[in-house]
This record gives structure tokens, sequence and C-alpha cells, in this order.
């Protein structure tokens, strides 16, 4: 694997001058939390009915051009029991409209069959961030340690059983040093993404423990079933201490849009195109976001058209530049923005705290009303669209759709 500019002393240079460029902007670095916190309080103390109730408690009706709270698999009836409304949905994927999965805190993992929601036993208490979608077949992460395969043939500890959902704990992957050499340097699972018939998932991780500076870790990785074997292989994508220089320690995203072209995004506006993604020798390239703001999500539509958002309202789009990202201005939020998707180059969605989500459709960014959460305004930290008209945004203790509806 390599990093384009042949050194990572050129890529060092480049970081620096995006530094420099970018020194007039506020640092809105999202906060560092790990796995086990993501069960947030209800806000306000409101309980658990108040927080279900009919749209019209909000004041406002819910019409198809708003986004209301869809209930399961928070509602009491969902198959396989309620999700608590304590818990943050952390991500939602589908391979389509009728097959979609939604994972979270505390071992939450939840389908969408095109009709409902139902419940999924996972059997696991940590906290998936991300979700693997094979062409069959489904790997949750919430660490390198803490990984569960359901359908797909992987071992697990001493044989391992599954859960009644038929999610097995796997075997930890072996990591490579060049990725993890310090045992006293620890980090979160943030984000992974591939489609499902990629050889190789990219992911991010967060390294949680910037005491340990001189720990050559790295922010980006990539994993695969090892050919011949029920094993995942995880393998570093730079040499050890590069991350120190390029500033990939804390990255936070990453798509793509097409299994050999993606981008990568983190803290302090860290920007990164992979090409090459599933071959022997993949390149990773800095670019400058003009923003010291934290990224959290990127959306790719084509090699030319990517957005990414973050801290303060952040959005930035990436347009075909040589070494940079275009600055988006007149963004309707000042709230940190958690994640963004879309179907097309006029429909593209941000999701954020504080209930916000924004719609672009082709000339302006604007935002979208929320209804039926009564006095709740929750942070919402993921999104997902299969189509235009058909959106799924999910936070803490909530799932949305657009009216409500399936």
């Amino acid at each position: 694997m390599k990093l384009a500019g042949a050194a990572a002393a050129a890529a060092a240079a480049i970081f620096g001058a995006w530094l420099v460029a970018c020194a007039s902007d506020e640092d809105a670095s999202p906060e560092e939390s790990s796995p086990e916190s993501r069960v947030p309080v209800l806000d306000g103390g409101v309980d658990a009915d108040a927080s279900e109730t009919d749209a019209s408690d909000s004041g406002l009706p819910c019409t198809p051009e708003r986004l209301c709270p869809f209930g399961a698999p928070f509602d009491p009836s969902t198959p396989g029991g309620a999700v608590d409304l304590r818990v943050r949905i952390m991500t939602i994927r589908g391979r389509s409209a009728t097959d979609v999965w939604a994972v979270g805190a505390h071992g939450t993992a939840a389908h969408f069959d095109g009709t409902s929601w139902s419940r999924s036993d996972t059997g696991a208490t940590e906290s998936f961030s991300t979700i693997w979608l094979r062409a069959s077949g489904e790997i949750a992460l919430a660490s390198f340690s803490a990984i569960y395969s359901r359908n797909v043939e992987l071992d697990g500890p001493d044989g391992g059983a599954p859960s009644t959902g038929n999610w097995l704990h796997v075997n930890a992957p072996v990591l490579p040093p060049e990725l993890w050499p310090d045992t006293n340097t620890s980090g979160v699972v943030t984000s992974a993404w591939a489609t499902p018939a990629a050889e190789w998932l990219w992911g991010t991780t967060l390294v949680d423990n910037l005491a340990v500076l001189d720990a050559p870790a790295n922010g980006m990785w990539r994993a695969r079933i090892a050919p011949g074997t029920r094993a995942i292989e995880i393998a570093a994508v730079f040499p050890a201490g590069t991350c120190q220089l390029i500033g990939c320690l804390q990255m936070f995203d990453i798509h793509g849009s097409s299994p050999d072209e993606l981008w990568a995004v983190g803290n302090s506006g860290a920007t990164f195109r992979i090409t090459g993604a599933q071959g022997d020798a993949p390149t990773v390239t800095a670019f400058n976001s003009q923003t010291l703001a934290g990224l959290e999500g990127v959306w790719a539509r084509s090699p030319t058209d990517a957005w990414a958002v973050g801290g303060a309202g952040t959005i930035r789009h990436y347009t075909g530049g040589a070494v940079s990202w275009d600055v988006v201005d007149g963004v309707p939020a000042t709230e940190d923005l958690h994640a963004v998707w879309g179907t097309s180059s006029t429909d593209v969605w941000a999701v954020g705290d504080a209930a916000t989500v924004l719609h672009y459709d082709g000339s302006t960014w604007s935002r979208v009303e929320v209804a039926g959460l009564g006095m709740r305004r929750p942070d919402l930290y993921t999104v997902w669209s299969p189509a235009p008209g058909h959106v799924w945004i999910g936070g803490d203790g909530v799932i949305l759709s657009l009216g409500g509806k399936p």
C-alpha cells in the first residue's frame, strides 16, 4: 500500500499547508465518546410514553413532507421485543428498500423488511457503531474484539454458539503492528463501508488515548474474510506512524462512490481520498477541506461529487478539485452534523444534534420539519435513503421517516 505523493513527508507538507489555510476556522471537533457511553438519558426527564406521542403533541401534523417517528423498533409491539428508548441508533444501512438494518448501543440490531421493523437478538452487550452488509449475511462491529456475524461462515471462540437471532461473536482478528502496535492505546471503530460484493471492507477508527503520542497507531484500515479460512483478516493501510504526520489518528466516517474509490473524513477537517481500494496497493491522498471543524459524515455519489458534514453546521462539497473541497455557505444550521446521505445530485440529506435535519435539492440546503416528538429534540446520528422521497434517520431513541410511513 502506498501514500500518494510517494512519501509521508510530502503528505505532511500538504497537511501543514491545509492547517495554515484553515487557521481562521473554529475548531468544532465532535465529542469523543466510548461505545459504552452511547446510551443517553432522555432529554428533560421526558418519560418513554411521552416521547412516542401523536404528531399533534408537537404542534405540527405528521404530513408526507415532514419527518415523524416510525414507532418500531421502539414500539412495544415490535416482534422480538421493543428497543429501550434510551438506546442510540448509530447506523442505518440497507441493500434495498425492503432489506434495511439498524444497529446501535448495547448490541441493538433491528431489521426492516419493507413493511415493518423486527428486533434481532445479537447476544451482544457492546455498542455497535456500524454494520457490514455482505451479499448474504451481516457483520456488526463495535471494536476489533467485538465483532458479531449473522449468516456468515466465521468461527467463534471455542466453536461459539449463536444467539437466538443467529448472531455469533466471532474470533477477534489479529491486528497488524502498523495499525495497532501499542496495547496501551485504545480506540473504537467509528465506521465501515463496502458494497455487498466487495472483497475488502474499509473502516475508520478513533484513537481515544492521545496521551500515548508516540504510539504509531493509524485511523484507517481494511478487512476481509481471509481466503480459504473462516476468519476476519485486518490489513494496515499505512506504514506505522504515518497518521502522526498526516492527521488520520481520529477518523469518523468513510464512504465510496464505488468499491475502489472512497473518501474518509475525521477530526480537524481531515479528508482523504482512497483509490484502488480493492487492489493490492491502494493509494491514499490528503485533501484540503478548508476547515478545522471535525468532519463526522461523508457520502460520495461519484468521483467528482461528494459531501462531508461536521461541527457547528459545517458542510463541504467536493466537485473535482485537484487538492481542495468547496466551502458551502448559507447552511441553515449551527448544530453539529453527524451524517450525510443522498440518492442523486439533487437529493442529499444531513442530520445532527437537536433533531436537526437538512435537505439539498441541487441548489439550496433547507431545514426539514420534524413532527411527533413532543418536547424531545434528540440528537440524530445516521441517515440512509434507498430512493428519492424515502429516507430513514436514526438517533437517540428514535427512527424517523417521511410522514412516519414505512
